[in-house]
């Protein structure tokens, strides 16, 4: 016979988030339609690639706080190389080039002078949110037209968002890297002991210059992905609130914060729980200030539960 107990330890986001779409069908019946469905699939999307690129940060034993205002300044840059050129390829490149430089940056500062990536990271998001600033005047926004920002932001197969499917196949790809490659081992390694994974002969420095990269990669497909849903790039958008809700979707899939610890699976369930709460709320026309109260109270909850059964399983470790 199953043990329910034990069944629920291991999989209570996947429990939570399905209790939760009942809950809120009871209130809202609209809450399960297709279009509601794939309306949730598409504003995931954005907080999808953060939450992944954040994962991998967060289980080395770090935190990267630039990479929500960052997508903006992506975004921004996107647009910018696209209005001068006309070239959506060299604004794509563009985009590539800088995420990954400042990753490169950001990975090197925490690696090599040994700085806390809290502090270094939380002095990019103010770079990137003045240099936004600086690149296009607040209130102004730069349009993005043509086939490709609709098939990115507007195009669907089999019903699906290609977007959402991008961001399935990336989730895939993780899936595979973190479970399956010696780079994931490493990042787990280094999470559980800097000091042990320096002396099992890991290149500590690399892989964490890695992990920043690849966080900031994901955090320019994110403001890509954005930017061609809306149709215009401006330096007003919410990349905090797009960080948060990424952070917060790992931790509730049962990524410890301290590192070491996590699942790509347990952060795509926590991603549709953030989805389905931000989804709800909306569509039960909460106000903002509510909102935020009502999805900090449900995170919070989410994460009192994770923090117990973690507790729960390290008690039985003993």
């Amino acid at each position: 016979m199953t043990n329910f107990p034990k069944l629920f330890r291991e999989y209570n986001i996947v429990f939570v988030t399905i209790a939760l779409c009942l809950v809120f069908f009871l209130i809202s019946p609209r809450f399960l339609s297709v279009d509601n469905m794939s309306a949730i699939s598409r504003q995931i999307v954005p907080i999808g690639l953060i939450a992944l690129g954040q994962f991998f940060v967060v289980v080395s034993g770090n935190i990267d706080l630039s990479m929500g205002m960052g997508s903006v300044l992506f975004a921004i840059v996107l647009g910018v190389v696209f209005g001068i050129t006309g070239g959506v390829a060299l604004g794509i490149v563009a985009v590539i080039v800088f995420s990954l430089a400042l990753g490169f940056v950001n990975g090197l500062l925490v690696a090599k002078l040994k700085l806390p990536s809290f502090i270094v990271t939380l002095a990019g998001l103010f770079m990137a949110q003045g240099l936004s600033g600086l690149i296009i005047p607040r209130g102004q926004q730069i349009f993005l037209m043509g086939g490709f920002f609709r098939f990115v932001g507007a195009e669907k197969y089999l019903g699906l968002y290609a977007s959402f499917l991008f961001l399935l196949a990336l989730f895939a790809l993780a899936y595979v890297v973190y479970n399956h490659t010696r780079w994931g081992a490493y990042v787990i390694a280094i999470g559980n002991s800097e000091e042990n994974a320096k002396l099992a002969g890991i290149n500590v420095d690399r892989v964490k210059i890695g992990i920043f990269m690849f966080s900031a990669l994901c955090s320019g497909f994110a403001g890509v992905i954005l930017s061609s849903r809306m149709g215009f790039v401006q330096p007003g958008l919410d990349g905090n609130g797009l960080l948060l809700d990424g952070i917060a979707a790992i931790i509730i899939g049962g990524t410890l914060i301290l590192g070491g610890r996590g699942t790509i699976t347990g952060a795509f369930w926590g991603l549709l729980f953030i989805g389905v709460t931000n989804n709800a709320l909306n569509l039960l026309n909460v106000t903002d200030v509510w909102h935020q109260v009502f999805k900090g109270s449900i995170i919070l909850a989410a994460l009192g539960v994770n923090w117990l059964l973690w507790q729960s399983r390290q008690a039985e470790a003993q």
